[in-house]
């Protein structure tokens, strides 16, 4: 009887974590044995993962396994509840695993990554540890996992020398979903501008070249210059001081920063919009399909600019440790 009460409090901490449990934190919460815990492997109650990392048996896919038993791994010893109360929880994943856990750009994360704030090695295969100094402000949770904030993110690719192609598309993502600001990135990305082919510390610099190898959608260049000419509000001034006479001209990380940091700005833009589609279906409506043709070639120009470079794979590596 007693062994089957340590089995179903094993069981019930491994689902308040995702399914994960440690030989560690099963021991300190429920007392249960190493006898008892290869029983439950042997029943099918747990499933071994690595040495002292289990999960439960028959639970549905976690598309975040492995990335969930690699935080594990950084701190066996406490749960994960606890963990996450804590300032900086020992370390919390980031680099190209955070990118693909908040969405963010076509990176390839075929390694597991985190940060710690001390050294730690792990013998899990294909994680790497970077190591690095970490506030409350830099991570969040996705998923019940600690992850980098988006700035944090880009920050810590740029300073990887993360290909400036991939890099680029994380920095339009984040922009355009509004993560982050114009501010927040030049500041990320300002002290690594050097190492990119820039001058020193010109972030500025820096992210218009970012912007401009993501690509920005021909529609987005019109909708700015539609919100230039057509709107009047103080909003709209705004939206116009950050457009140059020539739409081609236009300076794109101004519209960026108006767009991401403003709702006014993007509540003309969408007005601008509503008024140039009705005025474009009224001009189809009294001069017939020869007039609509140019509206059509606008709509449909959709194209980007900038590089469109493909990611090479990385094989998995060892674990190991790398200093930021």
């Amino acid at each position: 009887m007693r062994s089957d009460s340590h089995a179903a409090q094993v069981v019930a901490l491994a689902a308040e974590q995702g399914g994960v449990v440690t030989s560690r934190q099963a021991r300190a919460v429920t007392s249960v044995s190493v006898q008892q815990l290869k029983r439950m492997v042997d029943s099918g109650v747990l499933e071994r993962l690595h040495h002292g990392l289990y999960r439960l048996g028959r639970m549905p896919e976690d598309v975040h396994l492995e990335e969930r038993v690699a935080w594990l791994a950084l701190d066996p010893d406490v749960v994960v509840w606890e963990r996450l109360d804590q300032p900086v929880p020992t370390g919390v994943l980031s680099h190209r695993t955070a990118a693909a856990l908040l969405g963010l750009g076509d990176l390839d994360a075929d390694v597991v990554e985190l940060t710690a704030t001390r050294r730690i090695r792990l013998s899990l295969p294909g994680v790497i540890v970077h190591r690095g100094v970490l506030s409350r402000e830099d991570w969040q949770v996705v998923d019940g996992l600690p992850v980098t904030t988006p700035v944090r993110t880009i920050g810590d690719l740029a300073a990887a020398g993360t290909d400036a192609g991939h890099l680029a598309s994380v920095v339009r993502d984040a922009l355009t979903r509004g993560l982050v600001t114009v501010a927040e990135v030049v500041a990320a990305v300002s002290p690594f501008a050097f190492d990119y082919g820039h001058r020193a510390l010109d972030g500025q610099g820096f992210l218009e070249v970012l912007i401009a190898q993501a690509g920005v959608p021909a529609t987005m260049l019109a909708v700015a210059d539609l919100a230039r000419t057509n709107t009047t509000t103080t909003a709209g001034a705004t939206a116009a001081s950050v457009a140059a006479s020539d739409a081609g001209q236009l300076d794109v990380v101004a519209l960026m920063q108006a767009v991401t940091e403003s709702p006014q700005v993007r509540d003309a833009l969408l007005r601008s919009l509503s008024v140039a589609i009705g005025q474009s279906a009224a001009g189809h409506i009294s001069s017939g399909a020869g007039a609509a043709a140019p509206a059509r070639r606008a709509a449909d120009d959709t194209s980007t600019t900038g590089s469109d470079r493909s990611a090479r794979p990385r094989s998995a590596r060892p674990a190991k440790v790398s200093d930021r």
